[in-house]
């Protein structure tokens, strides 16, 4: 039985025919584009149960492809490939609705620990009963957050850190902990990525005197219970 389908999203046919051969040897069955519109046709006739995607490509760039997606109402799992890791491009690559990202060069055994990490996070939030605290209420299975019965307008990335900030309220979280659990682990820890989408995430929830998610400093966040 296949692990799932793998939609490989990238323009360099060596690094797709090789990756597409490990997925395949890893149990996986694979699709592949080397451009944006291809990616978006084969979205649009063939259940993906994970993208691969690079950031650089012709036509359409792998920002605007993920857009597309979200903007479908899909949540499938993105992991995006890039050669940049500034904190700016891998925010970008976060808003426009990637899950993870996997900077060039990389090698197989990390590529298929996040794609593995990704799918197993994605089939586990359909099994979960929606949460709440300071008036947000998390429903894992739909991916959606509200607050006073608003809904959220929330990138994938900023759902999943609020998702981990609300399920943890009452405690304070290590800025390490988040990154392995939001983040899986996979940004240093001196990058300022946490707090560029915690700063997102109080302005969307109206959190001006950062009385709801408190910063703890020289350790990590607080999220008020309310």
């Amino acid at each position: 039985m296949a692990e799932g389908t793998v939609l490989i999203v990238e323009d360099d046919v060596t690094i797709a025919r090789f990756v597409e051969l490990e997925l395949q040897h890893a149990g996986f069955e694979v699709l592949r584009a080397g451009d944006g519109p291809t990616a978006v046709e084969l979205l649009e006739s063939n259940d993906v149960s994970l993208i691969i995607l690079d950031l650089m490509l012709p036509g359409i760039d792998g920002l605007d492809v993920a857009r597309h997606v979200r903007k479908k109402g899909s949540m499938v799992p993105i992991l995006m490939l890039t050669a940049r890791a500034e904190t700016h491009d891998v925010v970008s690559g976060f808003e426009a609705g990637a899950d993870d990202y996997l900077r060039k060069p990389f090698e197989i055994p990390e590529l298929l620990s996040r794609v593995r990490a990704l799918l197993k996070r994605s089939r586990a939030a359909g099994t979960q009963t929606p949460y709440e605290a300071s008036g947000v209420r998390i429903d894992p299975e739909k991916r959606e957050a509200s607050i006073g019965g608003t809904s959220l307008d929330l990138t994938a990335k900023e759902f999943d850190l609020l998702a981990y900030l609300v399920g943890n309220a009452g405690r304070v979280i290590s800025r390490d902990e988040i990154l392995a659990s939001v983040w899986g682990g996979h940004h240093a820890t001196d990058s300022n990525v946490i707090e560029v989408f915690v700063c997102h995430l109080r302005t969307k929830i109206g959190d001006k005197e950062n009385k709801v998610i408190q910063t703890i400093r020289g350790v990590g966040y607080f999220f008020a219970r309310g």
